[in-house]
Parts: structure tokens; C-alpha cells; sequence
């Protein structure tokens, strides 16, 4: 049975939840990193002297939204998934299912959307860049990396972990300490791949370390790790509930700081993520202020938590995918062209756009996918 949202007293510990647990915050969560990213590429400040050119920096680097979604997608993944995998053709096809029915109908749609776009502008039809996006791989490839769907990047680094996950998990099982080992050992393979790959110079694949850090499972996989240790922690019931709000203020103010270091790092850099000490806080030490900041909403009872969680914010959550793959492209630009440049009615136009597709065809094609019947072969395993 799910477990209940309603924190326990503060002198208990939280109970281990079931797999299918439904945390209403973590969907709330989903909100505020969409929005982040959105308010990066879409910054309603501009560069000024003095205090008018602050804002502009600050959300400049907003794109900390992304390692938002990451922290969770590990979180989740490992609540839902860890202690249950098994090396069966049944129980990977299950898996495999279930992640396609998540992630592919509306990214598949949205990018036939992008390229029938730029055929509609161009007369122009790549079907070579056509297969890199719809099967993930352009994300490799420094040259096509913001192709179709420009923001979808960051699903290549979302598969690489969902094909890597069960595997994770069972090597943690076997020795817990490798929970730690492999995020550098990735990044190893991620830079052996540069040093093989990147001198071929086609078309950028695994073409710098930097490209690798910032674009690539390999270089990003901390944010997933930590996820993954939340997780652990929060099953484990190590996390105890607390009354007051001390972990989730301690979270985002480490957070807020991280943003701050990032804008003064920046240097000569569009983003201070780009910089090599900006990659190090990004990927690395982001991620524990953002897990300090879900164990505060797990944990304690705050005005906060309350708001995500509230019907409202589980709507727009529950919409946040569609959201994040239609506010920029071609649905941002046929509501701008057609309806209002005006950037409050865009933002909002979009989120009802968001949320009639999430429940017109997101929600449809995810349930029809999951209950589809997999191949005999794989039954039989």
C-alpha cells in the first residue's frame, strides 16, 4: 500500500516505504526544477549596471533545475526499483517498459513536431539527425546536442541511468561501498572515451572533457548517486522526522550559495557551470545541498512541504515533463507568434498546454504502454 504523506512524530523514525510508494512532494518537486530551467532560458531580468544586472546573473545560472531532476530521477528510481532487480529477460522487460511508457510517447511527438518544424522553415529533412534524436544518441555528439528538442538533452543522460540503474543496484547489493566508487569510475570510462573518441572529430562525439562532464551520463552521474543514497537512507528509515524546519532551510540555503558561487566563477563563461571549478560545483557539490533540501521535505512538516504537495502543485506536477519539453521550440514560439509575446501569459499558456497534454495523450499513451503484453519470449523467461 502507498505510504502516507502525514509525517509521524518528531521523536519516530519514518518507516521504510513500499516500492509503490507516492510521495505527493517528490511530484511537487518536479515543479520547481521545470520552472527553474525555464526562467534560465527564459530570464525576465536583463544585464545592467549595479543591482539591475544581480538578478540576471543569478537566474542566468538557473539552470540548477537540471540537477534537480537528476537527485530525484536517483531518488525515485532507487525507492521504486533497488532490492527487486532481477537478471531475467521477464523482469528487464518489464523495467525497460515501464521507463519507455514514461519518457517516450511525448518526446517522440515533440521531436516529429520539431523536424516537421524545421522542414515547414527549411525545406530541410536530415534523416541521419532524425534517428541520433529519436533514439537518444545525438546527446553524444557535441555538434547535435541541442537538435530537435534542444532541452531534451538531458534524457540521454536520463536513459543511460535507467539502462545502468538494475545494474547499480545489484553491485551496491554485492558491496554497498561501491555506491561510491563508481561515480569515478565512470568518469574515468567517460574520459577514456574522449581521449579515443574525440580526436576522430565527428561531428563532436565525446568531443572535449568538458562536453563530457556537463552533457553525459558519465559526467554527471554524482547527481544520480546521491539520489541513490537518499533513498537508501530514507527505506532504511535513517532519516528521522524532526519538528521545525532546520534541514530543509539548511538545504536551500546551500543551494541558493552553490548559485551564487556559480554566478561569481563564471568568468569569461556563458554559465558558471562551464567553468572548471563551476563543473565541480554543479556536479558534485550541488547535489548534496539538494538532497539536504528532499530530506527536509521528507522529514519535516513545513509550509513548504504543504504547498507541493497541495492538488494544485500535484497537477502541474504531474505536467512537468510536457512542460519541460514545450517551453522552448516550436509550441513556445506558435504561442508567442500566435496569442502574446507578453512573458507572464507565454508562461502560463504554456502550463495549460502542459497540463491539456499530459491528460489528452501523456497519461493515455503511458497507461496503454504499460499495460501492453510483452513479447512471448520474454513471458516465458
Amino acid at each position: 500500500m502507498p505510504v502516507s504523506d502525514r509525517l509521524p512524530a518528531a521523536s519516530t523514525l519514518i518507516a521504510a516505504p513500499a516500492s509503490s510508494a507516492y510521495l505527493p512532494v517528490l511530484t511537487g518537486i518536479r515543479v520547481v526544477a521545470a520552472y527553474l530551467v525555464y526562467l534560465h532560458h527564459f530570464n525576465p531580468f536583463q544585464e545592467g549596471p549595479g543591482l539591475q544586472g544581480i538578478p540576471e546573473r543569478v537566474v542566468r545560472e538557473f539552470h540548477v533545475g537540471v540537477p534537480v531532476f537528476f537527485v530525484l530521477s536517483g531518488f525515485l528510481i532507487a525507492l521504486r526499483y533497488a532490492g527487486t532487480e532481477q537478471m531475467t529477460a521477464q523482469w528487464w522487460g518489464r523495467y525497460l517498459r515501464n521507463r519507455v511508457a514514461r519518457i517516450y510517447p511525448m518526446y517522440f511527438l515533440l521531436t516529429a513536431l520539431a523536424f516537421a518544424g524545421i522542414w515547414y522553415n527549411t525545406r530541410e529533412f536530415s534523416p541521419t539527425l532524425w534517428l541520433l534524436n529519436v533514439t537518444f544518441l545525438r546527446s553524444f555528439f557535441e555538434e547535435h546536442v541541442y537538435s530537435g528538442v534542444a532541452q531534451g538533452w538531458t534524457l540521454t543522460v536520463e536513459e543511460c541511468f535507467y539502462l545502468s540503474a538494475p545494474l547499480i543496484f545489484l553491485l551496491v547489493r554485492w558491496r554497498p561501498r561501491l555506491l561510491w566508487l563508481l561515480p569515478p569510475l565512470l568518469l574515468g570510462a567517460g574520459a577514456l572515451l574522449v581521449l579515443g573518441l574525440g580526436p576522430l572529430l565527428w561531428h563532436g562525439l565525446f568531443g572535449n572533457l568538458r562536453f563530457m562532464l556537463l552533457f553525459t551520463f558519465f559526467g554527471r552521474a554524482t547527481e544520480f548517486f546521491v539520489g541513490i543514497q537518499l533513498a537508501r537512507w530514507f527505506r532504511q528509515g535513517r532519516l528521522q522526522a524532526k519538528a521545525g524546519c532546520y534541514r530543509t532551510v539548511a538545504g536551500l540555503l546551500a543551494m541558493g550559495f552553490i548559485v551564487l558561487l556559480l554566478m561569481v566563477v563564471r568568468g569569461p563563461y556563458t554559465f558558471g557551470q562551464e567553468h572548471p571549478v563551476g563543473i565541480v560545483l554543479n556536479n558534485v557539490v550541488l547535489p548534496l545541498g539538494i538532497a539536504l533540501w528532499f530530506a527536509g521535505l521528507l522529514t519535516e512538516d513545513t509550509l513548504m512541504r504543504r504547498v507541493l504537495s497541495t492538488p494544485l502543485a500535484q497537477v502541474l506536477g504531474r505536467s512537468s515533463y510536457v512542460f519541460y519539453l514545450i517551453h522552448m521550440g516550436v509550441m513556445h514560439s506558435l504561442v508567442t507568434r500566435l496569442i502574446t509575446t507578453q512573458p507572464l501569459l507565454v508562461f502560463l499558456l504554456l502550463n495549460v498546454v502542459a497540463v491539456g497534454l499530459h491528460y489528452l495523450l501523456e497519461e493515455p499513451l503511458n497507461g496503454w504502454l504499460r499495460k501492453a503484453r510483452l513479447p512471448r519470449w520474454r513471458a516465458a523467461a
